[in-house]
């Protein structure tokens, strides 16, 4: 940078970012399918509604979202301690998201194959969710903006009704390559702020009735949609998208509010706000139909190079046979927290306070703090020796993007970020930070883009892992603006 004027133009606005890239990473067709599951478990009874599901210290509410929109639809098994393998949910798609299932408190596995495929055929993907008792949760299947590869990724629902007279709404971002999002409430707060795909607002209590819900992109996609928030309810706004980058809003109710529970194969909610019917306790539900588990040692004894979410299935008794058979499959992983909206995540006062880079011998010894400019576009540091912090990211060490920028050079020489371009994968960057302890980071890549280009998605978007991005100028220098035309881009995962 050789002014003021020349700044890394990467705002998490999007104001100056690429108005249509998506970031350049491989999005698999069919792993991220599983988004769309539909998840329900053989019961022969069900215990319906919420304050059964959330008062019973034995049982807790899952629900899954396909929020994927480049994904194929797939068939969805469920594996619990007395379930084998079963199909519960055929040919699941985007947008879709199922009624929540009630059942005992434990850890399960879901299984996703492509849809029509033979219950043989080896897995796409399988991870393990837990469900805690008296608890609800939603399970969004995502595309990594970090890994590039789809996660399933679990937030936690509202299980109480709230206060008479109001009611209590968030927003989940499922709409990717439209850039960051600001949802309102017409005549009311703010919902969320620059929103990325895969993140999460917390919930917000605003009075019950009809509202108005505007969605804007900085990118152009706008929504304006009517949404009757009742009183005591609870609801999640999905944002997705057509084809064509159309912004579309779902209201679905959460868990304080859905008054019951179907039963296994049943399709995806398509229109959320339709009233589910509530099933005859007495009635025993259908039971799905069963396949044997897969060999040990099978084609499908693998993970297929991906982590599977545990969704849902019975947990009581383990017996004998099904003990020795759960004891040799290989630990599936953990699904991660969705984030919640950056700006919000980071504890009050906790801060950066230095950054080192031994590899081309940086030694920054405090930090500035940037925020967003007049424009919308990212500030950078009036101090051309100094590193600056854009408070909205994450602290580094947390989960999500630390975002710093710097100036490359002066009309004198050199500034801080000067040498970032000789940056090599696996060199070290060291952040203190204000609570004593260190962040470190590995460098994965060191990219160019031209300044209108940028992946603004990928540089600010949502992480369940600590990541961290540097930004400063480079490329050919103009001379009629005095500026450099490309933007140079660090990206580093935590070590």
């Amino acid at each position: 940078m050789t002014g003021a004027q020349d700044q890394p133009d990467t705002p998490p606005t999007e104001a100056a970012a690429s108005p249509a890239r998506r970031p350049p990473w491989r999005r698999p067709l069919v792993w991220v399918a599983l988004a769309a599951v539909l998840v329900a478990v053989v019961a022969a009874t069900v215990t319906l509604g919420v304050t059964s599901a959330t008062a019973d210290s034995s049982t807790g509410m899952l629900r899954v979202a396909h929020l994927s929109p480049v994904t194929p639809a797939v068939d969805m098994y469920v594996t619990g301690p007395d379930l084998p393998e079963t199909l519960v949910a055929p040919g699941v798609a985007y947008r879709g998201t199922s009624p929540y299932l009630t059942e005992p408190a434990g850890t399960y596995t879901l299984t996703a194959r492509p849809a029509g495929a033979s219950h043989t055929t080896p897995p796409a993907v399988r991870v393990s969710v837990e469900v805690p008792a008296g608890t609800a949760q939603t399970a969004a299947f995502v595309d990594s903006a970090t890994s590039g590869s789809p996660e399933l990724q679990v937030l936690d629902d509202q299980t109480a009704p709230a206060a008479a007279g109001s009611t209590q709404v968030r927003v989940v971002q499922g709409a990717n390559g439209v850039g960051a999002l600001d949802i309102d409430l017409t005549g009311g707060p703010p919902l969320g702020r620059d929103l990325f795909y895969g993140s999460t607002t917390p919930y917000a209590t605003v009075p019950a009735r009809t509202w108005e819900i505007d969605v804007r992109s900085r990118l152009g996609s706008t929504n304006t949609t009517t949404v009757p928030l009742s009183d005591g309810g609870v609801t999640t706004l999905f944002v997705g998208r057509e084809p064509d980058g159309q912004l579309i809003v779902e209201a679905v109710p959460d868990a304080a509010t859905v008054a019951g529970v179907p039963g296994p194969g049943t399709e995806p909610t398509s229109s959320p706000a339709t009233p589910r019917p509530t099933p005859d306790p007495e009635t025993p539900l259908p039971t799905p139909p069963r396949v044997p588990p897969v060999p040990r040692g099978g084609t499908g004894a693998g993970l297929g190079g991906l982590a599977a979410p545990t969704g849902l299935g019975t947990i009581s008794s383990v017996g004998a046979w099904f003990e020795s058979w759960f004891s040799e499959e290989p630990d599936v992983p953990p699904a991660p927290r969705m984030p919640l909206t950056a700006a919000l995540a980071a504890p009050e006062g906790l801060r950066p306070t230095g950054m080192q880079i031994p590899s081309v011998g940086l030694a920054a010894l405090n930090i500035a703090d940037l925020r967003i400019d007049y424009r919308g576009a990212l500030q950078v540091p009036t101090d051309f020796g100094q590193v600056g912090w854009y408070t909205a990211s994450a602290v580094p060490g947390d989960p999500g993007p630390a975002v710093f920028a710097g100036h490359v050079d002066t009309r004198r020489g050199p500034a801080v970020f000067a040498q970032l371009d000789r940056l090599r994968p696996g060199d070290m960057i060291e952040v203190p930070r204000s609570d004593g302890e260190t962040a470190r980071f590995s460098v994965d890549s060191v990219e160019y883009y031209p300044k209108d280009t940028l992946p603004s998605d990928r540089i600010y978007g949502p992480s369940t892992t600590p990541q961290l991005r540097l930004l400063t100028c480079g490329g050919p220098f103009d001379e009629d603006t005095l500026s450099y035309r490309d933007n140079v881009v660090v990206f580093a995962s935590v070590r």
